[in-house]
């Protein structure tokens, strides 16, 4: 399908305004600023985007939730390899023809409950946000409420997962929602949490130099020779990533569980991940090494300042002596050594990440339906979800107890 423009209907000028001078605007309310025309247009084929990866990248580091998972390399690679299997929904953002922002945004079929509107990358990628530029995030938000609710005949609902709670995003969509005939349910809120390095230099330092994190090196040490490196050629990298799904394959099925790359596609993506980032300078594929041979690895980002933990692995034979944990720490020294500001641990309770994190952010997920009544199942169901999940941790903890008093 061909890329279409539409142009929100309230940067039009009334009759008696500065129409005749060929002046519109719109004004944003983050700052009260002049805006100029909002226009959106959709793109529908990968090839209609007009942004260069240059261009793209640009607006990311101006937008107030800039992270990696936004980038014209994330986008590029997952769509590479994900994007045959969904209907392009990309929006395009102009104001005075200037593009100032964009969502990537996507159909995805499903075999019950209709098509649903998601963002590009979701399912792996731990940040997503619209784009735009700072000045003009009111006057966007505006025009894609409206043109969401002009084209709900294309999508049923609309899942936006993984949205920062800081992004102003969350809050123009509760605002404006209603007024647009869009309803909201609040899905979920997943902790992120962070290990701030620059402006807690000296807590991070102290954490380094606890027995229990030295405990591994000191294990591996005795035994033989200890190296930790980034890998960055390319020819290395594409050597390790093999070895790298391996050990992550391997670890999984010890603990009886199913390991992302089982899956083949999965594989592709991080290895076409790996190829651009590693372009960009932006990968961080790190590797722990004893005796010449890799015992833990991490595929990850150095992002704008911030160390983005990603997708770990250690060898599952040297479980009990904490690779993983040796990883870390090694992360931690050098993201100190390179006067990185954070190592950000991304969504995630893991119990690990409480031994590192000094700071936590959170992601929310909503769901955004076009019908009321849609949207009031859906959060009938959630509730019956909650329900029945609280319901079963207490029959677990009841078992706990029972068997505890029994001994």
């Amino acid at each position: 399908m061909r890329a279409r423009a539409f142009l929100h209907p309230a940067t039009q000028a009334p009759a008696d305004s500065s129409a005749a001078t060929g002046t519109v605007v719109a004004r944003d309310a983050d700052n009260s600023s002049a805006t100029g025309r909002i226009s959106i247009q959709l793109i529908e084929r990968r090839a209609d985007i007009p942004l260069t990866a240059a261009a793209w990248n640009a607006v990311v580091a101006r937008n107030e939730t800039n992270s990696i998972f936004q980038t014209y390399e994330w986008f590029d690679a997952w769509w590479q390899t994900f994007g045959a299997a969904h209907q392009l929904f990309f929006l395009l953002l102009r104001a005075d023809n200037r593009i100032i922002g964009f969502a990537a945004l996507m159909l995805r079929r499903r075999l019950l409950g209709g098509t649903r509107l998601e963002f590009v990358g979701t399912g792996n990628a731990d940040y997503q946000d619209v784009v735009v530029l700072p000045g003009h995030k009111g006057a966007a938000m505006i025009a894609i409420c409206d043109f969401l609710h002009a084209h709900a005949g294309r999508w049923r609902s609309a899942w936006l997962c993984n949205v920062p709670t800081q992004s102003s995003t969350l809050n123009y969509l509760r605002s404006l929602g209603a007024g647009h005939e869009l309803y909201l349910v609040d899905e979920a809120v997943l902790r992120c949490p962070s290990l701030q390095l620059q402006s807690e230099q000296h807590e991070a330092e102290r954490l380094l130099k606890k027995y229990s994190m030295k405990r591994p090196l000191n294990w591996f040490a005795a035994r033989g020779e200890v190296q930790f490196r980034h890998l960055s050629s390319p020819a290395e990298i594409q050597r390790q990533l093999p070895v790298f799904f391996d050990q992550h394959a391997r670890r999984y099925r010890a603990a009886g569980r199913a390991s992302l790359f089982e899956s083949a596609s999965q594989r592709a993506f991080y290895t076409k991940l790996a190829s651009t980032m590693q372009t960009s300078g932006w990968l961080l594929f790190s590797v722990v090494e004893f005796n010449g041979q890799p015992i833990a690895f991490h595929f990850g980002f150095d992002y704008s300042g911030s160390i983005t933990w990603y997708k770990p692995s250690f060898e599952v034979r040297y479980a009990e002596h904490s690779p993983g944990l040796l990883l870390t720490r090694k992360l931690i020294e050098d993201g100190i050594a390179r006067a990185r500001r954070e190592v950000d641990f991304t969504i995630g309770d893991e119990p690990f990440k409480d031994r590192f994190a000094n700071m936590s952010r959170f992601n929310e997920t909503l769901r955004v339906y076009h019908s009321r009544p849609n949207a009031w199942r859906a959060r009938v169901w959630r509730w019956l979800r909650r329900t029945m999940s609280r319901a079963r941790r207490g029959v677990r903890g009841l078992s706990s107890l029972t068997v505890s008093t029994a001994r």
